[in-house]
C-alpha cells in the first residue's frame, strides 16, 4: 500500500516505527524522483537541450550557487518548511481549533511567502479577517463534526495536499512551454513524492514533526549551497 494511505499507523504503531518507515520511504521515493529526473535531463543533453538552463527552476540549489547568503540558508531551513508545512499540511489535523487556526491565517501566510507582502495595513486586515474566521469556525463547528470530515474525506485531503504541494513549485520555473514539459513533470515529481512522506509523518505524528521531514528534504539542496559559499 502507497505511504499516502497508510493514515491510520498512529493506531498501530509506535513513534519510532513511525518515524523510521518516513524516513526509509522518504529516502526511496526521492531517488526514484531523482532517478527520473537524471535519465530526463540526460535525453534532453543528448539531443542539445539543456533544461536547466532554460527552466531556471527556482528550486534547483544549482542557482543559488555562487550568490547563496546566509539569508538563503536560513529560508531554505527554516522558512520554507514552517510556512510551506502550514499552508499545505496544518489543515490535516481535522481538529476544530487547529482546523479553525489553518483557515484564518492561511491567507495572511501565502501573502507574506509567495506575494512578499510588506504593506502594513493589508498584513493587519488579514490578521483582523484571520480572527474573525477563527471564530466563526469555532463557534458553528464542533469537535464531532471533524472527527466526522476526518473520517470521509482524510484520504482525499492527503493525496490533494500532496498533489498541491508539487504543482505549486511549477512558480518556480522561469519557462513553461510543451517543450520543457517531460522535465517540468520530472522537476515537480521530487517534491511530490518527498511530500507523501512529509504528509504521512504528519498525519501520523503530529505537525512539527512534518516540518522536520520537511527540513530534511532540503537539506541535500543546503549542503551544496554551503559547499559552493565555502569554494
Amino acid at each position: 500500500m502507497f505511504i499516502l494511505n497508510q493514515t491510520s499507523d498512529k493506531y498501530t504503531k509506535t513513534t519510532g516505527q513511525i518515524v523510521l518507515k518516513a524516513f526509509l520511504w522518504l529516502i526511496g521515493l526521492m531517488a526514484v524522483g531523482a532517478m527520473l529526473r537524471a535519465i530526463c535531463v540526460a535525453i534532453y543533453m543528448a539531443n542539445g537541450i539543456n533544461p536547466m538552463e532554460i527552466a531556471k527552476f527556482g528550486g534547483d540549489p544549482t542557482t543559488h550557487m555562487g550568490n547563496a547568503t546566509w539569508k538563503t540558508i536560513l529560508k531554505l531551513l527554516l522558512v520554507a518548511p514552517i510556512c510551506e508545512e502550514i499552508i499545505f499540511r496544518l489543515g490535516l489535523a481535522f481538529n476544530r481549533k487547529t482546523d479553525a487556526l489553518w483557515i484564518g491565517i492561511l491567507p495572511l501566510v501565502v501573502a507574506l511567502y509567495f506575494f512578499k507582502c510588506k504593506t502594513w495595513y493589508i498584513i493587519l486586515a488579514l490578521l483582523v479577517v484571520g480572527v474573525v474566521i477563527f471564530s466563526l469556525v469555532c463557534r458553528f463547528t464542533t469537535e464531532e463534526q471533524w472527527l466526522e470530515w476526518r473520517k470521509k474525506y482524510l484520504k482525499y485531503a492527503v493525496w490533494i495536499t500532496a498533489i498541491a504541494f508539487g504543482l505549486i513549485h511549477l512558480i518556480a520555473m522561469s519557462t513553461i512551454n510543451i517543450q520543457l514539459l517531460p522535465f517540468i513533470l520530472t522537476t515537480i515529481l521530487m517534491p511530490f513524492l518527498g511530500g507523501c512522506a512529509v504528509t504521512y509523518a504528519r498525519v501520523n505524528l503530529n505537525f512539527f514533526w512534518g516540518i522536520l521531514f520537511h527540513m530534511a528534504i532540503n537539506v541535500p539542496s543546503i549542503l551544496m549551497i554551503l559547499v559552493s559559499m565555502m569554494a
